[in-house]
């Protein structure tokens, strides 16, 4: 479940377009800072509903509304008021709550959880920062002394002040573990996208847009994969016959049928373990792996007689028939280069031929 989240968060992200590493670090740390606090505040408005307790229930809607408003902010990727609003929240927060219950409501833990939070994420300027930061310790030192002299307003049954103390203890000490651990959360999410964009943008280089096969890129990586002991490696180039009177005649959006239906074809027909390449604009390169030259020769002549049996249907000018021309050749990945002449020779041979053939 955990996992599923995981992925689905690098995936929202991949639609932001943060370009700096220094920006998605504020983004993230502004998330899961907003996440944290929306869910403290909930699970305290619940028990002061329950409890009936008025005052802490608008103290923290309140809350909810600023960290509402804090989420639009985000939305806009003003980071700055993001976090001028969560510290300000929290200062607020620990003050009323100290102020009100007394020191032993340990309310003012949420000064703490402030003080981490900005001595180590760069919301706004060090100067205003570090002037927050004196003044949390101002506001410590004022709230200590006059708990000592003064009782607080408002006194809850034993039990409930009991828990909520134990509550407040126990969320500070989550609040500050989650924020001293979020620098290597970040960079884990970091990471995750940074794959996540590494494989959109291999997708985008390596494969086709329009028939979703590899293109003519991505076959110097997968030649140096293939491994030519004791295994048998051909070649197949094919070309469709008369391809540019097909698109002269019924246009380009009809011959971008043909192709898409050509590929859906070809990898309906052939084996799984057989890769097929968009290898130019009507040309398609097969690698055909622990199969012998004859062998392959018998499969793509099978295949081009059935694909020439077959009716196209097109959107574009209703069923249309296709032939294809193929040169096979064996195939060696320590010379690639030498397969794929010998392949593109014998396809150009059968054109002369008269077209629709297989030639080894």
């Amino acid at each position: 479940m955990l996992h599923k989240l995981h992925i689905n968060f690098i995936a929202n992200l991949l639609k932001q377009p943060l370009q700096q590493e220094d920006e998605l670090c504020l983004y993230l740390i502004s998330y899961a800072s907003l996440l944290f606090y929306i869910v403290v505040h909930t699970f305290f408005l619940i028990c002061y509903l329950v409890q009936g307790i008025i005052f802490f229930v608008f103290l923290n809607c309140g809350s909810l509304l600023v960290y509402t408003v804090a989420s639009f902010f985000l939305k806009e990727k003003n980071y700055q008021p993001v976090g001028f609003l969560i510290s300000l929240e929290s200062i607020l927060y620990a003050s009323i709550g100290t102020y009100m219950c007394g020191i032993s409501s340990y309310s003012m833990g949420y000064f703490l959880l402030t003080i981490v939070m900005l001595t180590l994420f760069p919301f706004g300027t060090a100067t205003i920062r570090n002037t927050t930061v004196l003044a949390i310790f101002g506001l410590i030192a004022f709230l200590g002394l006059r708990s000592r002299h003064t009782p607080p307003p408002m006194v809850f049954p034993p039990s409930f002040s009991h828990f909520m103390a134990m509550a407040n203890i126990y969320i500070m000490l989550m609040g500050v573990i989650m924020e001293i651990r979020i620098n290597a959360f970040v960079q884990v999410i970091i990471s995750g996208l940074k794959e996540g964009r590494l494989v959109k943008l291999a997708s985008q280089i390596y494969m086709d847009p329009l028939t979703g096969l590899y293109n003519r890129r991505y076959t110097e990586i997968y030649f140096n994969t293939l491994k030519t002991q004791d295994q048998h490696i051909c070649v197949a180039i094919l070309d469709i016959d008369d391809f540019k009177r097909i698109n002269d005649t019924y246009g380009h959006l009809c011959g971008d049928e043909v192709l898409v239906f050509l590929s859906n074809f070809l990898q309906s027909n052939l084996r799984k373990t057989d890769k097929i390449f968009r290898w130019g604009g009507e040309e398609f390169l097969i690698i055909m792996e622990n199969i012998t030259v004859q062998d392959a020769q018998t499969v793509m002549d099978k295949l081009r007689s059935k694909l020439a049996e077959t009716e196209i249907p097109t959107k574009q000018k209703g069923p249309l028939g296709l032939t294809i021309t193929v040169g096979v050749a064996p195939f060696d990945s320590a010379n690639p280069d030498a397969g794929i002449e010998a392949s593109d020779k014998n396809l150009y041979i059968g054109k002369r031929s008269g077209k629709n053939i297989v030639v080894l």
